[in-house]
C-alpha cells in the first residue's frame, strides 16, 4: 500500500523557518552588526532570496556557492538555497583562490553568492572560464565590483524578487541533497559530502535535544558556517525560535577570544560551538570572574583536556563534549552525563566526561566499533576497531567520486577511519584515526600504538596546556629508526620542562608509549582546530637530524 499523500510530507529544515515565522513573527531572531532581524523579516528575506536565485536560473539539482565569513545572509542561503530545490556549497574562505576555483568547477556551481571581501581577495577565480554564470555580492553598497561578469548586490536582489512562494514549495525529495561540504583533503584531494534535506531536518532537532535548546536560547556564533553547515545550528535554531547572534569579533584574528567573552556578557549568550582552543582561551580570558557563567559549550574535534573540564566545571559551564565528521553533519556521538556520576569525585567523573560517548539521539543505534572481520569488538576499554556508522544523518555519498564512495560506503555502514574502543558501560571512546596509527620496535617486535593515547596520558599533567604526538622515521629501509616525538604547548607561567615530562610518562605509560623526544612549541592548527600533524612531522625530522 503507497503511503497517502497527507501523511509524507518531504522532511526539510525549510519548514522550520516557514513555521516559526508566522508563530513567532515578531520575536528577534537574528542580531547582527546592521541591528535585529524578526523572525518574519527572516522568513521574508529568505523567500525573496530564493526567488532570485530562482530568477537567475537555479533549478532542481544546481550548486549554488556560498563564499563568507558569518553574516546574517549565511543564516538566509541555508533556507533561500535549498527552497529553489539547489544544493548549497559552502567553501571556506580562507582557502587559496585555485583551491576555492577548483570546487567551484568541480560541483559546477551556477550562481556564487560571496562576501565583497572575498570577492576582491579572490579576483582570480573570476577571471576563469567556468560553469559559472551569476555572482550575488553579499554586502556591497553598489554594484561596482571590477572584474566580476554579471554580478549583482545581495540586497538589489532580494529587493527585486517576490516574497509569496513558501520555502517549502518546491522540496521534491526529502532524500534530495541539500548541501555538500568538502573534507580537509588532509588524505588526497578534499572529498564532497552530500547530505539531504532528511538528514539536515533530523540532525537538528537532535542537536536541539543535545543541547537542551529553548525559545530562551542566545545562541553566539563562534563556529564558522561555512564548516559542516555550522552543526546544522542556524536549522536547529529556527526549530525553536532561538535568537541567534552573529558574532562581531574577528575569529580568524589575533584576541578574537577576548571579544567573544566581552559578547557572551553583552548579550547573556547561553550557547556557543569551538574547538578546545576556542574553550581554552575562553577560561584563560574570563579567569576567575563570572562572565561565563552558566553558559553551554558544544565542543568536538580533538577532546579537551582534564584540566580545562574541571575548570569549567568549576566555572559552572557546562561542556557538551561531542564526535563526528563531515559525513555526519557533525555531532553524532555525545558524552551524555548520567546523573551516577555526580556522586564520584571530581577526576573520577572527568575520566569519564573525556570519553566521546554514546550514539546521539538522531543517530538512534547506528554506531559500531568493529575488528578487520567486521565484528563487534568487546565491551573491554581495550579492544581497538573501526568506528561504522548507519542512520539518517549519514551522508548519501561522494559528489562525483564513486571510487571513494565505495571504500567508505560498505555493506550499509559508513567507514569512518576513526579507532576507538568501547568501555563497559557502552561508551566509546576514540584512540585514533586508522592512518595516524604509530608504529614502534620493541624488544619482542612491531607494536602500533595510538597517539590519542599518548596524548591523553600526558595531558593530565598539570603543566601541559596543550599536546600531539606524532611518530617520524630517521633513515631508510632496514636501518629507519621509528621515534615517538611529543610537542607542548606549556601552561602559562608553568616552569615543567622535557626531564619533568619524561618522568611523568615513566609513571603513566608503558616503555614503548613513551615519546623519545618532546619539544615545546605552540601548536600549528587548521581552523576548526586540529593539528597540522603534518607540519609537526617536519619540524620533528629536521630537529632530531639536526641533534
Amino acid at each position: 500500500m503507497a503511503t497517502p499523500a497527507h501523511c509524507n510530507v518531504p522532511l526539510s529544515p525549510t519548514t522550520f523557518l516557514e513555521r516559526t515565522g508566522r508563530a513567532f513573527p515578531t520575536r528577534e531572531a537574528v542580531e547582527h552588526s546592521g541591528g535585529c532581524v524578526s523572525f518574519s523579516q527572516l522568513l521574508n528575506r529568505s523567500r525573496r532570496l530564493a526567488q532570485a536565485l530562482r530568477d537567475l536560473g537555479v533549478g532542481h539539482g544546481d550548486c549554488v556557492g556560498f563564499l563568507s565569513e558569518n553574516k546574517l545572509q549565511s543564516i538566509e542561503v541555508h533556507f533561500g538555497i535549498p527552497a529553489t530545490g539547489g544544493i548549497i556549497v559552502s567553501m571556506n574562505p580562507w582557502l587559496p583562490s585555485a583551491d576555492i576555483a577548483d570546487q567551484l568547477d568541480f560541483t559546477q556551481v551556477k550562481v556564487l553568492l560571496a562576501s565583497d571581501k572575498f570577492v576582491r581577495q579572490h579576483q582570480e577565480i573570476f577571471a576563469q572560464k567556468s560553469s559559472l554564470e551569476h555572482v550575488i555580492i553579499i554586502d556591497a553598497l553598489d554594484d561596482t565590483a571590477t572584474g566580476v561578469v554579471n554580478h549583482i548586490t545581495y540586497q538589489k536582489a532580494i529587493e527585486q524578487a517576490a516574497d509569496n512562494v513558501p520555502l517549502d514549495a518546491n522540496i521534491q525529495s526529502e532524500n534530495d541533497p541539500i548541501a555538500i561540504n568538502f573534507t580537509s583533503g588532509t588524505t588526497g584531494r578534499p572529498k564532497g559530502v552530500m547530505l539531504s534535506h532528511r538528514a539536515a531536518y533530523l540532525h537538528a532537532m537532535g542537536q536541539v535535544l543535545m543541547l537542551e535548546m529553548s525559545g530562551k536560547t542566545k545562541y553566539l556564533w563562534s563556529l564558522p558556517m561555512f564548516h559542516v553547515n555550522g552543526w546544522g545550528h542556524m536549522w536547529a535554531s529556527v526549530v525553536i525560535a532561538a535568537k541567534q547572534i552573529i558574532s562581531a569579533a574577528d575569529a580568524t584574528s589575533a584576541g578574537a577570544e577576548k571579544g567573544f567573552v566581552e559578547e557572551i556578557k553583552h548579550h547573556g549568550a547561553s550557547h556557543l560551538a569551538g574547538a578546545p582552543r576556542l574553550v581554552r582561551a575562553l577560561v584563560d580570558i574570563a579567569g576567575g570572574s563570572n562572565d561565563i557563567e552558566g553558559l553551554t559549550i558544544v565542543t568536538g574535534g580533538a577532546a579537551p583536556s582534564p584540566v580545562l573540564l574541571k575548570e569549567l566545571e568549576d566555572m559552572n559551564v557546562k561542556l557538551v563534549h561531542q564526535y563526528g565528521l563531515n559525513e555526519t553533519l557533525g555531532p553524532y556521538v555525545v558524552c551524555e552525563e548520567q546523573i551516577e556520576w555526580q556522586s564520584l569525585s571530581q577526576d573520577d567523573r572527568i575520566q569519564k566526561r573525556l570519553r566521546q560517548g554514546v550514539p546521539t539521539i538522531h543517530a538512534g543505534s547506528g554506531l559500531r566499533v568493529v575488528d578487520s572481520d567486521d565484528k563487534d569488538v568487546p565491551a573491554d576499554g581495550a579492544t581497538m576497531g573501526e568506528i561504522i556508522m548507519a542512520g539518517n544523518t549519514v551522508a548519501t555519498e561522494y559528489w562525483q567520486n564513486k571510487e571513494a564512495g565505495d571504500k567508505s560506503f560498505v555493506n550499509g555502514w559508513f567507514r569512518s577511519g576513526d579507532m576507538a574502543v568501547i568501555h563497559e558501560d557502552g561508551y566509546l571512546e576514540i584512540k585514533d584515526r586508522i592512518k595516524d596509527l604509530i608504529y614502534v620496535e620493541t624488544e619482542y617486535g612491531w607494536e602500533n600504538i595510538s597517539s590519542i593515547e599518548v596524548e591523553n596520558a600526558i595531558s593530565h599533567h598539570d603543566g601541559v596546556k596543550d599536546i600531539a604526538v606524532i611518530g617520524i622515521s630517521i633513515g631508510e629501509g632496514e636501518k629507519a629508526a621509528p621515534l615517538l616525538i611529543a610537542f607542548i604547548e606549556a601552561q602559562p607561567g608553568s616552569d615543567v620542562d622535557e626531564a619533568q615530562l619524561k618522568a611523568y610518562c615513566e609513571q603513566e605509560l608503558a616503555a614503548y608509549k613513551r615519546p623519545n623526544h618532546i619539544f615545546f612549541s605552540e601548536l600549528p592548527k587548521t581552523a576548526t582546530g586540529k593539528v597540522k600533524k603534518d607540519i609537526l612531522v617536519k619540524d620533528a625530522t629536521a630537529r632530531v637530524t639536526a641533534m
